[in-house]
């Protein structure tokens, strides 16, 4: 992931493309068996995990949902955005709960406040992470990242290790990484250089790339609910691979591929601003090492010298390699946002 409006984010690991779901046209709704038995063909390749949750959305749920299936579709394969995706259907008495889909336009003059307020929740958080690079500062932030594995033979997530990273995102040249210490004690290396599971752009390219008008995002209102206290418009997107800008990069390899996703985002209602976005990766393309890459950002009012500012606080980055049953989780700590204030160096001999 780089920087916001870059239209690009990226994950880097170290250590596959989906078609159309087959089966029963939108209809009646989908039974247990059903679900299980595309998330078989999703496993093989043959279906795309956000074409259930989509199809779900349309025909809904004729069972009731309990701990006993959300864990048994958990042992089957089902990515997080699934899971919630048949929690929401349940809540839903197993109504089908798709709206017709929103597809984001180009951006509106900015200065045109009334046209602004006048457009749907969703446009008008569009409108707000455009804007989200002009508004920020220089500054620095610390962030704090505790990587965690599972292999085969786990039952859980094992520590592997926990970094601290010096990050200075300065307006003319985004984001820069200084590793400071490794399970506290100084690095010895540098960011690039650090092994395992890292991640870049976490302030908002992946907000940015979701909202841009090349990537032609489908959104579907999903429900209200509030989040960390705050009343919020819960959005359920979906970008193509032909469309998406999202990238996986395999570092043992030296691949690259670009990917679709699909997730969900939290609007603040009041503010119109994005709350929480998470996302996964769909369309993997076959035979590339990475099977399974999910993301979530959330945002919360920070305090930068005398100025607020929305940014993000916590973020959690879950990777996988189906084939050897190896999966990363790292989770993401923003801690003691401040103003970055250029260092100037005195040359002694001047």
């Amino acid at each position: 992931m780089k920087f916001v409006l870059l239209t690009a984010f990226m994950l880097l690991v170290s250590l596959s493309g989906a078609s159309a779901l087959s089966g029963q046209a939108p209809g009646a709704p989908l039974t247990k068996a059903e679900i299980l038995s595309r998330l078989k063909d999703s496993q093989a390749r043959h279906a795309s995990q956000a074409d259930i949750a989509e199809e779900i959305n349309k025909r809904g749920i004729g069972f009731t949902v309990d701990q006993d299936f959300i864990d048994q579709v958990r042992r089957a394969g089902a990515r997080t955005f699934l899971v919630e995706t048949i929690k929401r259907a349940a809540a839903n008495n197993g109504q089908p709960q798709i709206a017709d889909p929103v597809t984001i336009e180009a951006p509106l003059d900015r200065t045109n406040e009334e046209a602004i307020a006048r457009l749907p929740l969703i446009e008008q958080a569009r409108q707000h992470a455009f804007e989200f690079a002009d508004e920020l500062p220089n500054f620095i932030v610390t962030q704090v990242v505790t990587r965690y594995h599972e292999a085969p033979g786990d039952r859980d997530w094992r520590p592997e290790d926990k970094l601290e990273i010096e990050l200075t995102y300065r307006v003319d040249k985004g984001e820069e990484f200084k590793l400071l210490r490794v399970d506290g004690r100084p690095a010895k290396q540098s960011y690039q250089e650090i092994g395992g599971s890292t991640s870049t752009g976490e302030f908002g390219s992946m907000l940015g790339a979701l909202f841009m008008p090349q990537s032609k995002a489908e959104f579907k209102e999903i429900k209200r609910e509030n989040f960390r206290g705050r009343p919020t418009v819960v959005y359920d997107f979906k970008v193509r691979r032909a469309n998406s800008t999202s990238s996986i990069s395999d570092k043992t390899s030296g691949r690259t591929v670009v990917a679709g996703y699909s997730g969900s985002v939290w609007i603040d209602a009041e503010s119109k601003r994005v709350l929480r976005i998470e996302s996964a990766n769909e369309d993997i393309p076959a035979g590339f090492p990475v099977t399974l890459s999910e993301n979530a950002v959330e945002y919360d009012w920070v305090a930068i010298g005398d100025e607020k500012f929305l940014l993000p606080v916590h973020a959690e980055v879950l990777l996988g390699w189906d084939s050897r049953k190896i999966y990363t989780k790292n989770v993401i700590e923003f801690k003691d946002y401040r103003k970055f204030e250029g260092r100037i160096k005195i040359d002694p001999n001047y």
